[in-house]
């Protein structure tokens, strides 16, 4: 009885059991047939979209074609007055206005303008397929939805407009347009006084956009550097440059009005339509060829430009790439020049042609938009500092700091003693432990001076008074300052380990190849002249052996100076940091280095080291490529300790540990630590390819009361951790984008990050790592074609192994180039192109 009751509850439990799978089985099902629906119907929302959209698309170029049908023709030149004035068939070549491209035309260019480097780390291709049916969803829900759940959709940026400082040229008076004046001292006031306008308002940029002119990306390095945000991505285009004035390009306003008559000269001014003379393809400063524009077609690049035709060229990057990026929630900064920035208001405003005459941009004055959830410019409110026919405000009424500085200069110049505060604004933040230990240096000096020169007090010799605990005197060395080969650099984590069998040997110093200074060209007739110049800069780069990828490592900064292992903890550049970065980018000029992009880190003090480098060797204008994988190594609980430091708290032997370690990572930093990255949120938002932390997000979104998403950051790194990213963007970003097309590229960042690149690209073993030291400063040429590293003569005559210390394993570092195949060919070629000099040489004797 019992087995018959057991056998019918089993069948009882079976047939339920069965039940509930076919059930699931049925839920499953219902789930997938759900999902399949709404597949269908998105896909159906998403073709009605795209057809609404290409009708939106094909009706406003019918609006464009009309308005350009509209446009009133040009007034005739007066060829008789006119010093540059072309012939009346001349100017009806150039009457007629370039041809207006469609939208779609537009967003592809565009989007191919951003194609050759990506300034921003992508997420990674397997996360952007997972969310690119969330997000397409998101879209057509937010497009089809209520007002009311668009309202509840992310706030919109502002967007901040800002003309850049003034130029050399703009203070005597002179047509700038395309020309590449640096900017003055009171330019780069002005940057910084706008700079300080953003952060009494509370105003904090996200992304920036500037032209690709010198006195623009002057005036946004003065703001990042005062805002402290020198990691934000920065997009260099051309469509933000100042209006081309063609021949007038060079001369003087007064001049030209007194020989052309003001009339004419402020009707190219003023008018939008009218153009003046255009400038010959032979004209010196011609842009065809400037390297800065060769991503350029010839028809892309203007020989003169009227008010419209300048408003018309900034107005694609408004429609695909300032309004989304203001869209996504993001405050953009765009800081351009006067014509560009009158163009994108008489976009985003809508104003007319006559109307937007009477709008003016000052220097120095940010002019800020708010807009609503259709990106609609909301109108300012009572009391604001605005102009007509615009929905933007000042920060500051115009024309005060102009004011400021003229009396400033007046003051400075009468007044004697007077000092501005320019000095006060390039200061360097110093933090209270830095402060302590400066001091304590500053007084350790004088006691080594004290020591070295036997002081007497009261007749007594002060040393003859000092005892140690075994009784002996107290004596110091001539020598125990001086710093031998090979020695502990206290700035320095990893430790020379001699039981690893790097001994400071005979065989340890060698000599390291050396690229000799280019030679001097004959000074006859014939170099004396630009043709001439420009053929020998040809040869020059003909010469060269193709793509070099040229490694520094940053200057130094308080923290090296003091001993203090910095980390990811963001410090500026020390005075001498300085002088390291001008000193390399002084060498490159020497050598004729040209580069092509500058990959760095998100810190400030590697940034800042490339941004001298380039200034130096007038490339500016070159893209940034800012990345965390460029950055220092991660040195958890350690950061912003020195060595004695650490041997107090954890004992020697466990520093010994941690420095020779290839494998061991130092103490995990706290979670709610200020050394750890994931706190600084100014950064945060810009990682895009580390995975998620779902401790941290828990933990987080618990605290913040809503849902936060947060990303595993580091919070120690041995030195395989810090190789182990910095190697593969070596290889998958630096190598496919730019190495790989033959680029040339500067790469400015820290030591253990470059270690990482040159372990792969010299195949150093790992157990040689930590022995391989970097001087600050130092540019690092590899020969991609000779796989090999080459150190660039400065003309000393000394040997840079004697005068840098790269430690014990520097052999493992400068080994002879590989002869390859085409070495003999290009020694053919540069024998014949030394006999042709020497015919040439004969001839002009």
């Amino acid at each position: 009885r019992m087995t018959t009751t057991t056998t019918t509850t089993n069948r009882r439990y079976c047939r339920r059991h069965r039940r509930r799978r076919a059930c699931l089985r049925y839920f499953i099902l219902l789930v997938a047939l759900s999902l399949w629906f709404g597949s269908i119907v998105a896909s159906y929302r998403s073709v009605v979209t795209l057809h609404h959209r290409r009708e939106q698309e094909q009706e406003q170029e019918q609006k464009q074609e009309q308005e350009m049908e509209e446009l009133s023709p040009l007034p005739a030149f007066d060829a008789t007055t006119a010093v540059h004035a072309p012939t009346m068939e001349t100017y009806e070549d150039y009457e007629s206005y370039s041809r207006c491209l469609t939208p779609s035309e537009q967003r592809r260019a565009i989007r191919e303008e951003d194609r050759a480097f990506a300034i921003v780390d992508a997420e990674p291709k397997w996360q952007r397929a997972l969310k690119s049916p969330v997000r397409r969803m998101k879209r057509i829900a937010g497009s089809s939805g209520s007002s009311k759940s668009r309202s509840k959709s992310r706030k919109p940026g502002a967007l901040i407009l800002l003309r850049c400082g003034e130029s050399e040229w703009n203070a005597n008076q002179t047509f700038t347009g395309w020309a590449d004046p640096p900017l003055t001292s009171r330019g780069i006031s002005e940057s910084s006084h706008a700079a300080r306008l953003l952060l009494a308002e509370g105003y904090d940029p996200d992304v920036v956009y500037t032209s690709r002119l010198k006195r623009a990306i002057g005036s946004v390095t003065a703001i990042l550097r005062e805002i402290d945000a020198m990691y934000l991505p920065v997009y260099k285009s051309w469509r933000l440059n100042e209006r081309l004035y063609g021949a007038l390009t060079g001369l003087s306003k007064r001049e030209c009005a007194r020989r052309l008559g003001s009339d004419v000269v402020q009707a190219w001014r003023n008018s939008l339509k009218a153009r003046p003379p255009p400038m010959k393809k032979t004209d010196p400063h011609y842009h065809g060829n400037d390297p800065r524009y060769s991503d350029l077609t010839e028809d892309q690049i203007p020989l003169t430009e009227s008010l419209l035709d300048c408003m018309d060229r900034a107005r694609p990057l408004w429609e695909y790439k300032i309004k989304d990026e203001i869209r996504r929630g993001n405050n953009v900064l765009v800081v351009a020049h006067a014509n560009t920035l009158r163009g994108l208001i008489k976009v985003i405003d809508d104003i007319g042609d006559r109307q937007i005459q009477d709008v003016a941009m000052p220097t120095g004055v940010p002019f800020v938009y708010k807009f609503d959830r259709e990106l609609n410019p909301t109108p300012p409110e009572g009391g604001s500092l605005t102009q007509v026919h615009t929905s933007g405000t000042f920060l500051e009424k115009p024309g005060l700091l102009k004011e400021a500085l003229r009396r400033q200069k007046e003051w400075k110049t009468q007044v004697p003693g007077f000092e501005s505060d320019e000095k006060v604004s390039g200061s360097r933040r110093v933090t209270t432990l830095e402060e302590s230990l400066l001091t304590l240096r500053k007084e350790q000096e004088a006691e080594r001076w004290v020591a070295n020169h036997r002081v007497k007090v009261d007749g007594k010799d002060m040393d003859a008074e000092l005892r140690l605990l075994d009784g002996s005197a107290y004596q110091v060395a001539k020598d125990a300052f001086a710093a031998p080969r090979f020695t502990d650099d206290p700035s320095e984590f990893e430790d020379f380990d001699d039981e690893a069998g790097f001994v400071d040997d005979e065989d340890s110093f060698f000599a390291a190849t050396m690229r000799p200074l280019p030679t001097a060209r004959p000074s006859g007739k014939e170099s004396t002249t630009a043709a001439a110049a420009e053929k020998a800069a040809e040869e020059e780069e003909d010469d060269d052996e193709g793509p070099v990828v040229v490694l520094i490592r940053h200057g130094r900064t308080p923290h090296n100076n003091l001993g203090l292992f910095t980390g990811w903890e963001d410090v500026p550049l020390a005075p001498d940091g300085v002088e390291d970065a001008k000193d390399a980018g002084k060498l490159l000029r020497r050598h004729n280095f040209k580069f092509d992009v500058l990959y760095t880190s998100w810190l400030t003090r590697a940034i800042e080291t490339g941004l001298y480098v380039l200034d130096e060797l007038d490339l500016s204008w070159i893209p940034v490529v800012k990345s965390w994988r460029l950055n220092e190594r991660m040195y958890g609980a350690l950061t912003g300790k020195s060595k004695k430091m650490i041997a107090n708290i954890y004992g020697e032997d466990q520093l010994k540990k941690w420095r020779r370690g290839f494998t061991i990572q130092p103490p995990p930093t706290s979670s709610y630590s200020l050394s750890y990255p994931g706190n600084d949120y100014r950064r945060t938002k810009y990682v895009k390819d580390i995975r998620v932390s779902f401790r941290e997000t828990l933990f987080r979104s618990w605290e913040q009361r809503k849902f936060q998403l947060h990303r595993k950051f580091p919070k120690t790194e041995s030195l395989k951790d810090c190789m182990d990213r910095s190697i593969p963007f070596y290889t998958e970003r630096i190598l496919k984008e730019a190495v790989g097309k033959g680029k040339r590229v500067l790469i400015t960042s820290h030591e253990n990050a470059i270690r990482g690149i040159l372990m792969h690209l010299c195949d150093i073993p790992q157990e040689a790592m930590n022995q391989l030291h970097l001087p600050n400063g130092l540019p690092l040429v590899y020969s991609v074609k000779g796989r090999c590293i080459t150190l660039l003569d400065d003309g000393s005559g000394k040997d840079p192994m004697e005068v840098h210390d790269f430690g014990p394993a520097a052999k493992y570092l400068f080994k002879p180039c590989e002869i390859t195949d085409d070495f003999y060919d290009e020694m053919e070629k540069k024998g014949a192109q030394q006999q042709k000099e020497k015919d040439r040489e004969t001839v002009s004797a």
